[in-house]
């Protein structure tokens, strides 16, 4: 364990120390509130946030849809925050007793930080281990980096699409899949719709009868947080928009080829997003103290259960808002107003005064939902349409962190208001990897004719290799392989075609490995090669 110049220092000190654990919402206006009431003090204000940036995740779903770029919506938190000590490090360790954090220094060592106060906004993080197969085949929304991977995704589909000569793999092409019907759902189904059918004139095979957008829900009615009425407003729109939804069901599992529901039925398409599956951060997870669903349970001043100088906000806290005695709900708005309020509070502390509970009377809800509609509850005040659309945009606008945000948004709104949306994605030669894919029976891992790509292992499950001629229009079963089975390898060593097919007997779980990494581990490891080449051997008169 570790302790430079900069991290020395305890509890009492005549500078006080106050380590914000987290750069989101709740985050970043605890620290400008700290920094503009205590800077007379000689406050020291740590921020520790993996992502060098914030980002405003209300407009993830616009970055998706190709609404705006990606960079107006990640504010950089050192221009945001002048005067506050902004680290990249990863925080390991809350000890809250001890009063100090552990967090992994730049060179892999573990060093601490002493504070006189800590506030945990963690946040959550994405958990797409919740249904089979989701983890290797669904695409997540939480980072800058998701909407942009699945905005270029999109158009890589179009673009597929456009050179399909069989029409209905052009149709899976063009089949979007949003699993969760809340906010995120809602909005990402739409500007996807919005994207792929706003653009498909410029493409000459594609038409709109080929273009599929739906969204599973568990619930009978989307976005269950607002009122009927609207709800009622957002299926019809929705429907007219051509987006289809699927209620009151659950995803089963996610392959390549699309989503199995708890029902049975298969929703085939080639793109899955999902916008469920928040868990708690391994930070929360670490802490050893009481919990409500995953969330720290704290005092109602938002102090940490049992702590005096350690607080809890945003999504990671389950804080009792005053206004209505109910638990906070993990949204923006309650998430700015409990960084404001615990600053205060902090600040009470400091000078000898008593803190207070949380109190905030909500503003509303706001929601687009494609087509330049969207619906809003401001008030008590129902608006849908149109002007809800208008007020989401000035709301939002409004609520960037810096003008050069929203000078960057405003443009680009602007633009998207005259021009067609951007279609460009640039192709990037991802590092390939080790890792893992689910398949349901009677997937097609690669068929026969495909170029060679992966290896794969099978871990659990079976599959079954097909092998037709060009006289046979039916493939034959001439082989069965099981767990510590492998198959690809010929293809990737003779740089040819694979010459057989290979589909899922049962469920099937496997170790995918790319080219590049097949070959690598091949040549390196001598009794692996071996192996390979009597297994190759074997093979040549045989299908793989």
């Amino acid at each position: 364990m570790e302790e430079n110049s900069h991290n020395k220092g305890s509890p009492g000190m005549a500078s006080l120390r106050i380590v914000i654990i987290g750069g989101g919402f709740a985050g970043v206006k605890c620290a400008k509130i700290l920094r503009r009431g205590l800077s007379h003090k000689g406050l020291d204000i740590v921020l520790f946030n993996r992502e060098n940036h914030m980002v405003f995740q209300p407009l993830l779903a616009e970055v998706v849809g190709a609404s705006i770029n990606p960079d107006a919506i990640a504010a950089p938190l050192r221009q945001m925050l002048p005067g506050v000590h902004c680290r990249t490090e990863e925080v390991q360790k809350i000890a809250l007793s001890d009063s100090l954090v552990e967090y992994e220094s730049d060179d892999g060592k573990l060093c601490q930080m002493y504070y006189d106060h800590v506030v945990v906004a963690a946040g959550t993080v994405v958990n797409l281990n919740q249904i089979p197969g989701m983890a290797d085949h669904a695409f997540p929304l939480r980072t800058v980096g998701d909407a942009i991977a699945l905005r270029y995704h999109v158009m890589q589909q179009m673009e597929k699409a456009e050179v399909c000569d069989d029409p209905e793999r052009r149709r899976w092409y063009l089949s979007f899949i949003v699993i969760g019907g809340g906010f995120s759902g809602v909005e990402v189904a739409g500007e996807i719709n919005d994207l792929v059918r706003g653009t498909h004139h410029l493409f000459e095979n594609i038409s709109p009868d080929d273009i599929t957008v739906t969204i599973i829900h568990s619930h009978d009615q989307l976005l269950p947080e607002i009122s009927p009425q609207l709800r009622e407003f957002v299926r019809v729109k929705m429907e007219k928009a051509g987006i289809r939804m699927v209620l009151n069901t659950t995803s089963s599992f996610v392959t390549p080829e699309g989503v199995e529901l708890k029902d049975g039925r298969i929703i085939r398409g080639a793109t899955v997003v999902s916008t469920v599956g928040n868990t708690m951060s391994p930070i929360i997870e670490r802490l050893e103290i009481p919990k409500e669903r995953g969330r720290l349970l704290t005092e109602p001043d938002m102090r940490i259960r049992g702590f005096k100088n350690a607080w809890a906000i945003g999504d990671c806290a389950h804080i009792i808002n005053t206004y209505d005695n109910k638990p906070s709900p993990p949204t923006g708005q309650f998430a700015e107003r409990q960084g404001q309020q615990v600053a205060e509070n902090i600040n009470r502390v400091i000078n000898g005064r008593m803190t207070r509970p949380f109190y905030f009377k909500p503003i509303g809800q706001l929601c687009s939902i494609g087509g330049h509609n969207a619906v809003a509850e401001i008030w008590g005040m129902r608006v849908s349409g149109f002007l809800a659309w208008f007020l989401w945009r000035s709301v939002y606008l409004f609520k960037l962190p810096s003008w050069s945000r929203r000078i960057k948004v405003g443009f680009d709104w602007g633009w998207e208001l005259v021009f067609s949306r951007d279609l460009v994605y640039p192709k990037t030669n991802q590092t390939e990897r080790v890792s893992r894919a689910y398949y349901r029976p009677g997937d097609y891992i690669f068929h026969q004719g495909e170029p060679g790509i992966n290896f794969y292992i099978i871990k659990s499950g079976e599959v079954e290799v097909l092998r037709s001629s060009n006289e046979e229009k039916q493939a034959e079963v001439v082989a069965v392989l099981g767990p510590g089975d492998f198959f690809g390898e010929m293809a990737l060593i003779d740089n040819k075609p694979r010459n057989a097919s290979i589909r899922a007997r049962s469920p099937v779980e496997v170790v995918v490995m790319g080219r590049s990494v097949f070959m690598q581990i091949s040549s390196s490891l001598v009794s692996f090669y071996n192996l390979l080449a009597e297994v190759v051997k074997r093979r040549r008169t045989s299908p793989e």
